[in-house]
């Protein structure tokens, strides 16, 4: 072992600088590279240089990492691999790159730092230069694995959220509500609160239609959804057309009614024209098994009350 850490020591003292006075070139070589992709250059003109002071800092310390003793150089790797991971979430969130030319971009990086490592170690011995490309390719190979499992963790959950949302009103469909449901039924009588449903609609919402035009229409769907944000009624689902149903954890039916009624105030006070028509009804433990009995029951309390609605404005 010591003389495999002296024989390190040495290696350090012959290439360390080498690689470190390398690294603009190694990034150069990469840019230059990505350059050739017309879905690179966006990212190259607006986050380069961010993007530059990220792979600098990478590299040094990947510099820093091929000289260590195997059982440290074995801790870097997985800690390597943990921040790559991030790097990937962080990278998604913020540079739009198609996934489709996701390979070209780590293959970009890891090609051109290769290629200058061969060519600083092109004067050593052999077993020198197959050591220093093990420890390069390992690096690069755990890097690169962790960046894309960060990035495609991150895309999963993006294409997830796109998947169970409105995307008009931002709300959930209503597919994701039969989940939705299990959850907030579990956690109700685990506090031992009561979960009530509301269901709601907006009255001759077919005459706003026709008379006013779709644009129209959205933009009432769309104050709804803001209203609701407001109110911090967080489990908001669109069931279709201008049908609403809400989970409302802690509240009561009665308190129910008192809640939908102020978004209906508020909605008026942006639009006096607009009305709902809404029914509510307190869940029991049965719920996930008849769901549809209680969004039936839903319907009927609101229907009774459009009908009233209606009866009033004749």
């Amino acid at each position: 072992m010591e003389n495999f850490q002296l024989d390190l020591r040495t290696l350090k003292r012959n290439l360390f600088s080498k690689f470190m006075e390398s690294i603009p070139t190694m990034i150069h070589t990469h840019k230059e590279h990505l350059g050739q992709y017309d879905d690179f250059h966006t990212f190259l003109n607006g986050f380069v240089e961010q993007y530059e002071k990220i792979l600098v800092k990478f590299l040094r310390g990947i510099v820093h990492a091929v000289f260590l003793p195997e059982k440290r150089f074995e801790l870097f790797l997985k800690q390597a691999e943990q921040k790559a991971f991030r790097s990937g979430i962080h990278f998604l969130r913020h540079q739009r790159i198609p996934h489709q030319t996701l390979a070209c971009f780590t293959n970009s990086i890891s090609e051109s730092v290769l290629q200058q490592v061969k060519k600083e170690a092109k004067n050593e011995s052999h077993v020198v230069q197959l050591f220093m490309l093990d420890r390069w390719n390992r690096i690069s190979h755990r890097s690169v694995t962790g960046f894309l499992s960060g990035f495609s963790a991150e895309q999963f959950k993006d294409l997830k959220e796109i998947s169970i949302r409105d995307p008009l009103t931002n709300l959930y469909n209503r597919r994701y509500f039969y989940d939705c449901l299990e959850k907030e039924l579990k956690k109700a009588h685990k506090l031992k609160l009561p979960l009530t449903l509301v269901m709601f609609d907006i009255n001759n919402f077919k005459l706003i239609n026709d008379e006013y035009g779709h644009l129209a229409g959205d933009e009432i769907l769309q104050q709804i959804a803001e209203l609701s944000k407001r109110l911090k009624l967080f489990s908001g689902f669109r069931f279709g057309g201008d049908e609403f149903v809400f989970l409302l954890p802690g509240i009561s039916e009665a308190e129910a009614y008192i809640l939908v009624e102020k978004i209906e105030s508020q909605l008026m006070n942006w639009n006096n024209s607009i009305s709902l028509a809404y029914g509510a009804i307190e869940l029991l433990a049965d719920a996930c098994e008849n769901i549809d009995y209680y969004l039936q029951l839903a319907d009927e309390r609101m229907y009774t009350n459009k009908r009233e609605v209606k009866t009033c404005e004749t």
